[in-house]
């Protein structure tokens, strides 16, 4: 019923909208499209597996036999204290050191580790989620758009490359926005272009790479770091997870799936 209900206000808001300008729509990735997070699990992969090329994305010294481990901690520790920008641009610079070859493989050694099967596993004494897979109410969503010609983008906090690879593993062939990290002689470093697509920089981001004027049909997002995109649309959707944007969503009469 909520699904109807939520075609229904697309289909009247298409009608009301200018001939010949398609409108757009807005999904973020991880978490959203997929169950759970790929750079956060490539991140976890990279650190198993004591991959990481960059040296110094601590600002601390430490050992370098537990530096995999420090970096690993670092990001969950930042999370947890809210601090998610600091947390995602580490996560972000995990690629320094790489071409694009090599971090694209890295994805997808990542994402074949990984599997379809949803669980839970544990690294260095912190319990992560495991598993990628396709949310299958947001896939729907977003085919019902494209086949009422709704140009759809995703905007992403993870790293561009990481996303670009799920979204082929996917088979997601739409525009994408994510971090993209400044390059030198081929290589990835660790510094981040900017405007980033985390939290409020998404919306720096839909004005700078998508439309600098106009409002975006619908967003689909599954956390409070999405509000600041979700308030331009239109119409606001929300991915059930049973958190802080589910509650925002009923008390504000969001769509919620």
């Amino acid at each position: 019923m909520e699904q109807s209900a939520l075609e229904m206000m697309i289909e009247a808001e298409i009608v009301k909208m200018s001939k010949g300008v398609p409108p757009f729509a807005i999904f973020d990735f991880d978490n959203t499209c997929i169950v759970n997070d790929i750079g956060e699990a490539t991140l976890a992969y990279l650190c198993r597996n004591a991959l990481l090329k960059d040296d110094s994305l601590l600002d601390e010294a430490g050992d370098a036999a537990t530096y995999h481990e420090r970096v690993f901690h670092r990001y969950h520790t930042l999370c947890q204290e809210g601090q998610i920008k600091e947390a995602y641009a580490l996560n972000s610079k995990m690629f320094s050191g790489f071409t694009p070859e090599e971090a694209e493989a890295v994805v997808r050694a990542t994402i074949e580790a990984e599997g379809d099967t949803i669980g839970e596993t544990e690294l260095y004494g912190i319990t992560i989620p495991h598993g990628l897979v396709m949310r299958p109410q947001t896939l729907s969503l977003m085919r019902l758009l494209k086949a009422r010609g709704v140009h759809i983008w995703i905007v992403s906090a993870s790293r561009e490359c990481a996303v670009r690879v799920a979204m082929k593993h996917f088979g997601l062939a739409e525009d994408l926005v994510g971090v993209r990290s400044v390059m030198r002689d081929g290589v990835f470093t660790s510094e981040l272009q900017t405007p980033m697509p985390i939290i409020e920089g998404k919306v720096a981001c839909l004005r700078a790479f998508i439309d600098p004027v106009r409002s975006p049909l619908v967003v689909v997002d599954d956390s409070m770091t999405g509000l600041p995109i979700l308030e331009t649309a239109t119409i606001k959707v929300a991915v059930d997870r049973g958190g802080a944007l589910t509650k925002e969503a009923k008390i504000r009469g969001w769509f919620i799936i």
